[in-house]
């Protein structure tokens, strides 16, 4: 969906610490819904460009073409093409960068406490178990067409993140940046979700735990599964979208307490063009929204 120059004009005089088209909430409940959902997002395919000067801004970030990811495939027939929310904003008026944010997610921490940045070229073997370290999305939050993530983090890092999925405590974020006028580091859009790691048995999915001997001798079969969905343990994260971006959120406020930073955190209600994720993993219409200031 295309904004024209009268709304951003009637954006800029009205939103003053928020994204325009979502409106915020500091008490943890959601305002009335956000921007409408483009679709190409829902289809996969990039969608044309957005000019920055015809979406909806407001200090904190400007609205994407949609806060939800186009469609990532699969290996697996069992699990099909899905999106996953854009859960998490660290806004453009946060002055501490990502970098010194990510340090201070891992600095002092046991390794499994501590969040590493991994890479989509990068490969581990737990168990006998190979696995890549993370996959690839696409989003457009910039209204330049559909990206790869620019950043993604994982609890524990590659090879302790992985052994946090055998029991779906593994929680990982894929990152986006957005250039907002006036801001030197833009605002950061964040797909934040716990997983287990799973695999396919007698073509169904499982828990990856329960078969580690089959999953080293079929490593094919064998992916991350968000939690709340087939193939995963349930108890500790049901909703493995929604606990994530709160616990990453959380973590951050943690992390900028104890290094003297101020941080504040607010919800916004918004519109996506998917209800539900991998794995049929259903997710809520609230972004966190962060800033983080020295």
């Amino acid at each position: 969906m295309r904004f024209f120059a009268l709304a951003a004009a009637a954006c800029a005089t009205a939103a003053a610490l928020s994204g325009c088209g979502s409106k915020a909430s500091t008490g943890g409940t959601s305002g009335p819904p956000g921007t409408a959902p483009a679709s190409a997002a829902a289809s996969g395919t990039a969608g044309p460009a957005t000019p920055a000067g015809s979406r909806k801004c407001g200090t904190d970030y400007c609205d994407p073409l949609d806060w939800a990811t186009a469609k990532a495939s699969t290996p697996l027939k069992q699990i099909p093409p899905f999106s996953e929310p854009l859960n998490v904003v660290i806004s453009a008026r946060s002055t501490v960068s990502l970098a010194a944010i990510e340090q201070a997610l891992s600095q002092g921490k046991p390794t499994k406490q501590a969040w590493q940045t991994v890479s989509t070229a990068s490969e581990v073997s737990l168990a006998g178990i190979h696995l890549k370290c993370i996959s690839s999305e696409m989003a457009n939050v910039a209204g330049t067409g559909y990206v790869a993530q620019s950043q993604a983090w994982r609890l524990g890092g590659c090879l302790d993140g992985n052994d946090l999925s055998l029991t779906g405590d593994e929680d990982h974020v894929r990152i986006w940046n957005q250039p907002v006028p006036g801001s030197k580091n833009g605002a950061w859009f964040v797909a934040a979700s716990y997983e287990t790691m799973c695999l396919v048995r007698d073509g169904k999915l499982q828990t990856a735990s329960t078969s580690k001997v089959y999953a080293a001798l079929h490593s094919g079969d064998v992916y991350h599964c968000v939690d709340g969905g087939p193939g995963t343990f349930h108890s500790a994260h049901p909703d493995g979208y929604d606990d994530a971006a709160a616990d990453f959120s959380a973590a951050i406020l943690a992390a900028a307490k104890s290094h003297g930073w101020q941080a504040s955190q607010r919800t916004v209600t918004v519109t996506r063009g998917a209800s539900s994720g991998e794995g049929g993993v259903p997710f809520n219409d609230t972004v966190r929204v962060l800033t983080v200031t020295s």
